[in-house]
């Protein structure tokens, strides 16, 4: 059954399968029903304080409940909601509540400690209700008890707004990217076409709803009743043993997350009789790691290359493409576009069409690319063009139909499917008082795709040390954005202009390796 918008999802599903589980966290489940009551209970407590359509709400909490049952209140009287990556430092966090004008901000207790460091930087927040128990705030628990649970009844139009998801600049400023129903609807029809989800689907989500992955996948999942099974801690144990306990059909994670459930012991007695396929994105798959979960999952390998922009996925690579004896160079590719997604590479000078196997840009046409950036004008018309094509930034080319990613544009690095851009590291690296000059780059790392390195140049008599600029960095900045290794040098390549050359810092590590992306 296809929702026609967001709010759409829950209610429909809650008059026709009431019953039916729709989220289970840490082996507790709300059903549809409860979702639906729920959620309205968020929309009128929204109501009742003050807040009307377009405005937004905030919410700094690891995965549960809140986070879906505050999306779907917000749409349900077209408020949108903006969930915060918790993994940021509390500067961080105010740039994205303060950019965002967040009026309601839910807090789960876990993270007051950054609230505290914060709260007089947001003066646009009526309210913060926080998620457990405060002395200081009103607990969620109570606010939604005292709600009623009637739905409002509203319904938004297919290009209203219903996501701002934030995702890094290349300033180093996190950009706030709008996704409207049509935008999200639209992936999930193509999805659904090729992966073929049912109300009896059972997905297992290893990644943080923060994220476009996490949010759009279960949303992808709930659209046709299914049931979204997760944890709120990263528990590789507990998700092997969920595979067979909740009857898991699909599963959406990184590599890196995949190569650790297969570490678990118990994954080779498991029984994954259910399991129709999982889908991984944000890294290649190495053919080791690819090999050991064909054999231990004894399902489809999906391989996706996306971006929040596009509300997730752009390409798959199918099972029948994940074979390391007879293709093995389709390893190296994201595949071919998904159904309604037209691509086309693009010189990035001339902004000329290249054909054959020539690099270029990746740009993007489909329904599913996002309506702009909050507040962002002139980023938002230089990258989402008036003839609706997307520039991703992405350098790559094609071969026999398959899209191979070469580079980035714009020297993002990408760890663990988290996207670091080295402005912003650089800057914080910056402030220390005992370096004059800082480049960030990304080198190959085994399990997370890229590790952050900073080559830093020291002022004279500077005695800073490697772990002293670390835990600099871990004061400012999300733990997977500091530098996991620094390198001390009398100086940086530099271009006559005074740029710095990063290619060259590069090289070094990378010259002997297909440099890839995902």
């Amino acid at each position: 059954m296809n929702a026609a918008t967001i709010e759409d999802m829950v209610r429909s599903h809650a008059r026709l399968h009431a019953q039916y589980p729709c989220v289970t966290f840490d082996e507790v489940t709300l059903t549809y029903q409860d979702m639906d009551r729920r959620s309205n209970a968020v929309a009128n407590g929204l109501l009742a304080e003050g807040c009307v359509a377009g405005d937004r709400i905030g919410v700094v909490d690891k995965n549960g409940f809140p986070i879906f049952e505050t999306l779907f209140g917000a749409r349900k009287m077209g408020v949108v909601q903006v969930a915060v990556n918790w993994r940021l430092a509390a500067p961080e966090m105010a740039y994205i509540l303060g950019d965002s004008d967040v009026k309601i901000l839910f807090v789960q207790t876990e993270f007051f400690a950054h609230l505290a460091k914060i709260k007089d930087q947001l003066p646009s927040v009526r309210k913060i209700i926080a998620i457990g128990d405060h002395p200081d705030y009103e607990n969620y628990k109570d606010w939604i008890a005292r709600q009623k649970a009637e739905d409002t009844g509203y319904s938004s139009g297919p290009e209203d707004t219903c996501l701002q998801l934030y995702t890094s600049g290349t300033t180093g400023r996190p950009k706030g990217t709008l996704l409207c129903n049509r935008n999200i609807l639209s992936f999930i029809e193509a999805a659904t076409q090729t992966f073929g989800v049912f109300e009896s689907s059972a997905h297992l989500n290893c990644l943080p709803l923060f994220h476009v992955g996490g949010m759009v996948w279960s949303l992808f999942c709930m659209s046709q009743g299914g049931h979204c099974v997760g944890t709120r801690e990263f528990d590789a144990a507990k998700l092997i043993e969920y595979f067979a306990k909740y009857k898991i059909t699909h599963g959406m994670t990184v590599p890196a997350v995949i190569q650790m459930l297969l570490a678990v012991p118990a994954a080779r007695t498991t029984d994954f009789s259910n399991l129709r396929g999982i889908t991984y994105g944000g890294s290649p798959i190495s053919e080791k790691v690819l090999i050991d979960a064909l054999q231990t999952f004894k399902c489809g390998m999906y391989g996706m290359y996306g971006a929040t922009e596009v509300s997730f996925g752009l390409t798959i690579l199918t099972p029948e493409e994940h074979d390391p004896v007879n293709r093995p160079e389709l390893l190296k590719s994201v595949g071919k576009a998904l159904k309604g997604t037209e691509m086309k590479i693009v010189d990035p000078i001339s902004l000329e069409e290249v054909v054959g196997e020539t690099v270029g840009e990746v740009w993007i046409r489909s329904p599913s690319v996002s309506i702009g950036y909050w507040k962002k004008e002139q980023e938002t018309a230089t990258v989402f063009r008036a003839d609706g094509w997307f520039r991703s930034g992405d350098l790559g080319y094609y071969k026999n139909g398959f899209l191979y990613l070469h580079d980035r544009l714009k020297d993002m690095i990408v760890t663990g499917a988290e996207n670091v851009y080295p402005a912003e590291v650089e800057r914080v690296i910056l402030q220390h008082p005992d370096v004059t000059q800082a480049a960030v780059i990304g080198i190959p790392d085994d399990v997370w795709g890229e590790a952050v390195k900073a080559i830093i140049v020291p002022v004279s008599d500077a005695t800073a040390t490697e772990g002293e600029i670390k835990a600099f960095c871990r004061e400012r900045l999300a733990g997977y954005k500091c530098p996991k290794t620094i390198e001390f040098v009398d100086a940086l390549p530099m271009t006559p202009s005074g740029k710095i050359i990063k290619h060259e810092l590069r090289k070094t590590y990378w010259e002997n390796r297909a440099r890839q992306i995902n």
